[in-house]
């Protein structure tokens, strides 16, 4: 079955949260006591900003997002934000993981990132979510630093990866 990705649209926010929530508490990357996700217009966030939110769907429901911007916040840390993209947002239910739906969505957002000219993609991801690495590692990502953030009381890994787009 294929994926049908395309631009989120503001009336696929409930779906896309209900989404990313479920993907975090799946790896155990899901906190109660956080805030409510922080991208409040995600269009001006990621589209408006040169970047890109893509949804999957199967059936007509929301099983995927995945996005793109440019590098802000702890990752401009460890990388040169220069010419690269920030991957964020990379996230599929736990009910369609081992479907090959990651892998699609991130190919498409790798051939959008580079139709716009960026050439290479960084990203954080907290240590806890190890399948992540792995996902990340095996399409070419390399691991160029950590640190750590308190979020709700708990000190939490923070790795960053970096790719350069081909």
């Amino acid at each position: 079955m294929s994926l049908p990705i395309r631009r989120f649209r503001p009336a696929d926010r409930d779906a896309v949260d209900e989404t990313i929530e479920a993907a975090l508490r799946s790896a155990d990357a899901y906190f109660e006591d956080v805030p409510e996700l922080e991208d409040d217009d995600i269009l001006a966030e990621y589209v408006d900003a040169g970047g890109e939110f893509l949804v999957g769907e199967r059936e007509g429901e929301i099983v995927a997002t995945g996005a793109f911007r440019p590098p802000k916040g702890i990752v401009t840390e460890f990388v040169d934000a220069e010419g690269a993209a920030e991957l964020k947002r990379m996230h599929v239910h736990p009910d369609h993981h081992r479907e090959g739906i990651g892998q699609a969505m991130y190919d498409e957002l790798e051939a959008r990132a580079r139709e716009r000219g960026f050439a290479r993609f960084t990203l954080a991801t907290t240590g806890r979510q190890e399948p992540a690495h792995a996902f990340y590692e095996s399409n070419g990502f390399e691991r160029v630093g950590s640190t750590s953030e308190n979020v709700a009381g708990t000190n939490l890994a923070i790795l960053i990866f970096e790719k350069t787009l081909n």
